[in-house]
């Protein structure tokens, strides 16, 4: 059974091809995968990704992810505080 994971895209991830809303995109995610894998389903470029984030907490793109996880995606155009900086892909 598939659960939906949903996945927050910011700026330019966002408004680029896509023209979405302010609202989620949901994903039907089966089993878990890595994140690098679910931005290659997206045809987002990682090198376009500044910060992602699973479940509020910074990630790498190696991050393993689960159904029903929450999924935050910034672009490199946002400043990203310097705490953050070793997350960043």
């Amino acid at each position: 059974m598939k659960a939906i994971t949903e996945i927050h895209l910011f700026g330019s991830l966002r408004n680029g091809e896509r023209k979405l809303g302010s609202q989620p995109v949901p994903y039907g995610l089966e089993a878990p995968m890595v994140l690098k894998e679910l931005l290659d389903r997206l045809e987002i470029a990682p090198d376009r990704v500044q910060l992602a984030m699973v479940n509020h907490r910074a990630v790498f793109l190696d991050h393993l992810i689960h159904p029903g996880d929450r999924i935050a995606l910034f672009p490199r155009e946002y400043t990203i505080f310097a705490d953050w900086k070793n997350f960043r892909p």
